[in-house]
């Protein structure tokens, strides 16, 4: 029998934690920052055009109005156990302007005082309060005896107050109350029966409440409409919403500013200003553009955004300047919230991920910054490139930063995709193919402009089983591949999932014109890509040419210019060779062509991948000179003899 132990597998824990933070390399995240720093900076270029527009004092969502809205926007959190959540209830206007101006004008035209508005209000009140059908019998009633009773109030209010029923009969193009039902044309009655059925004093004073309450509804004969907006919005209203609003009108303050304080709240919001049964008001954001509205000022700052974006994108600084440009861009979608759209959520949600993980340490100037002083610092503990050294300037070194930065993102787009498949799924148009086929014909955002294009689709729609086909087939598509793209995205047919959903995005943006917001989703997929395809990619190959630079790791300056070539050259291009007693470096060519200052310069510039792309710059005056300094630095001119002291 064995004895030999089997070791025990990882437990859950640290499977869960290697899950979130193993290290990983963060060239991933290194080539994302590229590329979304690019797409944002097209972004706020576009800017430059209608800043003012956008986010000026004047803008088409102005200053006043944004104040308003970041200090005043009510927010509300509904009950935990309640259905009715009545304890956050609030009155409620029309959504159309016109009847909801209606009801302002009735609130702002009631009795100063609360008593003599609460006396007013009592017919109104008690009916809210009624059961829902009473209430509904007793508002279609004052609506009819609005419309039908001028000049017969008298005999309605003695009517209810004796208890008596009314009958509404049409006579010479107008309503005529009788005593008793016509027998031979049809005659409704109008008094409801509830209010019949109450006790003669209950009566009598319903009847004065009745009175009161019809001498404060509008008669303005410029807006002869108000009265039946005002009637038709309790009607249409739930009770506790028609409860709500009377309680509102009641609790009116008498002082006439906070009064009107009140009401333009109510106008403006449709919401009551009640701290009690609001969460918070205002919004909790921050934005430059809050406070700045002068014209000069907001250039300069724009360009400084667009300075600190163009950095990010390089990976200067990244730690900051991603912080920077996350913080910059949310003050831009703060301030101006009707231009937010899926692009910009995408965008923000890069850029927070991006600076959480470490995006910075791969395909950036601090990876440049990082590769020289490793290679100085090895340069100065042994005069050559270490294995250890060469291997940190192979490819960055994994972090748990970037795995936990990756994973995030990772898990946050299964969670968009899953999201945006199972919405579709309560969508009608889904189920019946007119989204996938309303998306095809819009004009607004396909080619239907483009002639062979408008012919493809009449086409398409001249045949039935195509039609359908097709329909199906889109609607099938985005649906598998939205919703199945969280659990095959983990399995070994990744690759065929992103290239699909790639194919997905780019039929989106050429059929809806999203191409800002497409890139922003294809960019997010890059998450998924192992970083060796990337470097592999970026990498030019084994049939570079190749340089050799010749240094002295004895002279500061010169070992300091190798530091330089070694941290530029990504791509192994160059091999350091140290000789002592050599006076200034050089770089050799296949060719057996040495050079030195700026003529190494030079070479060095045209021949390194990573400094072609600024090559031309050496044309710039005095540009070659300074390079010159860097990696090829003369000399120094030997110190002058120390005089000598003549004999006194």
């Amino acid at each position: 029998m064995s004895t030999t132990l089997t070791p025990a597998g990882p437990t859950f824990g640290r499977r869960w934690t290697d899950f979130w933070f193993a290290p990983k390399d963060p060239t991933t995240l290194g080539f994302m920052r590229v590329v979304t720093g690019a797409l944002v900076l097209y972004v706020h270029l576009a800017y430059c055009l209608d800043l003012q527009a956008f986010f000026g004092k004047y803008a088409w969502n102005g200053q006043a109005y944004i104040n308003r809205e970041r200090h005043e926007y009510p927010y509300i959190i509904g009950s935990f156990t309640n259905w009715q959540n009545e304890d956050v209830i609030m009155a409620r206007l029309p959504e159309y302007p016109h009847r909801r101006q209606s009801v302002v004008r009735f609130i702002r035209s009631l009795p100063a005082s609360k008593g003599a508005r609460a006396e007013s209000l009592r017919f109104l009140d008690l009916a809210t309060k009624a059961p829902p059908q009473n209430t509904l019998a007793t508002l279609n009633f004052l609506l009819a005896f609005h419309e039908t009773g001028k000049g017969q109030e008298q005999k309605v209010y003695a009517a209810l107050a004796e208890g008596r029923q009314l009958y509404g009969i049409a006579q010479d193009g107008q309503m005529v109350y009788l005593d008793e039902r016509h027998p031979a044309r049809e005659s409704p009655a109008l008094l409801p029966d509830y209010l019949r059925g109450l006790t003669e004093p209950d009566r009598k004073a319903r009847a004065d409440d009745l009175r009161a309450f019809m001498a404060i509804l509008p008669n303005d004969p410029a807006h002869p409409n108000d009265t039946k907006y005002l009637l038709n919005h309790f009607i249409e209203q739930e009770s506790y919403y028609r409860a709500a609003l009377v309680k509102f009108m009641l609790d009116l303050p008498d002082d006439p500013a906070a009064r009107e304080q009140r009401i333009d709240y109510l106008d403006y919001w449709n919401h009551e200003p009640d701290l009690e049964k609001l969460h918070h008001q205002g919004q909790r954001v921050f934005s430059i553009w809050f406070h700045v509205t002068d014209p000069g000022q907001m250039a300069a700052i724009h360009g400084t955004v667009l300075v600190i974006i163009i950095l990010f994108t390089l990976g200067v600084c990244t730690r900051v300047t991603g912080v920077l440009t996350w913080i910059a861009t949310l003050g831009y979608l703060h301030r101006s919230t009707q231009i937010l759209f899926g692009m910009d959520t995408m965008m923000n949600i890069l850029l927070a991920y991006l600076v959480v993980g470490n995006s910075g340490a791969a395909l950036s100037v601090d990876r440049l910054v990082a590769r020289y002083r490793a290679a100085r610092a090895s340069l100065a503990r042994c005069g050559k490139i270490d294995d250890a050294t060469r291997a940190f300037l192979d490819r960055p070194p994994p972090s748990s930063g970037a795995g936990f930065g990756i994973r995030l993102l990772q898990i946050h787009v299964c969670f968009i995709y899953m999201a945006a498949g199972l919405s579709k799924l309560k969508g009608p148009g889904w189920w019946s193919g007119f989204a996938f086929w309303d998306v095809m014909v819009n004009p607004e955002f396909t080619l239907m402009r483009y002639d062979w294009f408008e012919s493809f689709v009449r086409t398409m729609a001249s045949s039935k089983p195509l039609y359908y086909a097709a329909t199906a087939f889109g609607v099938w598509f985005t649906w598998g591949l939205e919703i199945c793209l969280p659990f095959l995205i983990w399995t070994r047919v990744r690759p065929l999932v992103l290239w699909l959903v790639v194919l997905l995005h780019a039929g989106i943006g050429v059929l809806m014109g999203l191409n800002v917001f497409e890139l922003m989703m294809m960019v997010m997929l890059l998450v998924f890509l192992p970083p060796g395809v990337i470097r592999d990619r970026l990498k030019g190959g084994p049939g570079l040419p190749r340089l050799w630079f010749g240094y002295d790791p004895t002279v500061p300056t010169q070992a300091r210019a190798a530091a330089v070539v070694a941290a530029a050259d990504a791509d192994g291009q160059v091999t350091l060779e140290s000789s002592k007693g050599t006076s200034q470096p050089t770089v050799r060519t296949a060719d057996k062509v040495v050079s030195t200052g700026a003529a190494a310069a030079g070479v060095l510039f045209g021949t390194l991948r990573l400094a072609r792309f600024v090559r031309y710059a050496l044309f710039v005056p005095g540009v070659a000179g300074l390079a010159a300094k860097f990696v090829s630095p003369a000399a120094a001119a030997p110190k002058p003899p120390a005089p000598v002291a003549v004999g006194s």
